[in-house]
């Protein structure tokens, strides 16, 4: 882990940043600033990586839940609804659906049914979208997290070249 310490202070740093500091690691080896930076950068690249697993795995659950929708969708639009109670609760609890949008009782009419298709099509529209939003947030976090990667890779890797440079003019 990467630890700032305090080793003066600075009166010419921006208000609330009065120090100036050194950074180490744990067992106290200090860092040139070349190997902080390639760590600073390893370290937002694995963020970001956790942060689209997050985000993919939420859009699992999300798919998840369209597929069951459009099960019950598909059963409401033919009139085969083997067990409103689990449908309701599912349109109530899962696709937040009000009370007045899903009936207690099931309303196996034409207009009944029209009225519970028609809620549900705009909450599943809304989940699609949000999809899509979380796919193009995924695809802008792996590209974020490969720039990291990549700058920090360079920079481990012109870091190191110096050093065999300053050796071989040694």
């Amino acid at each position: 882990m990467i630890q700032a310490v305090e080793i003066g202070k600075n009166r010419y740093a921006p208000a609330g940043a009065d120090s100036i500091n050194m950074y180490r690691m744990d067992g106290g080896q200090s860092l040139t600033f070349g190997q902080l930076m390639a760590a600073v950068c390893i370290r937002t690249g694995a963020n970001l990586e956790a942060q689209s697993i997050n985000k993919m795995n939420r859009m699992n659950l999300n798919v998840d839940l369209l597929d069951t929708a459009s099960e019950y969708l598909s059963q409401l639009a033919t009139n085969t609804v083997t067990y409103w109670p689990t449908v309701r609760n599912f349109l109530r609890t899962k696709l937040g659906m009000s009370n007045s949008e899903v009936p207690d009782n099931y309303d196996s009419s034409y207009n009944g049914r029209f009225k519970v298709i028609n809620a549900m099509k705009t909450r599943m529209e809304g989940l699609t979208r949000q999809a899509q939003e979380d796919m193009i947030d995924v695809q802008s976090m792996i590209n974020r997290r490969d720039v990291a990667f990549s700058t920090g890779t360079s920079l481990v890797k012109s870091t190191g070249g110096s050093s065999n440079n300053i050796a071989v003019s040694l």
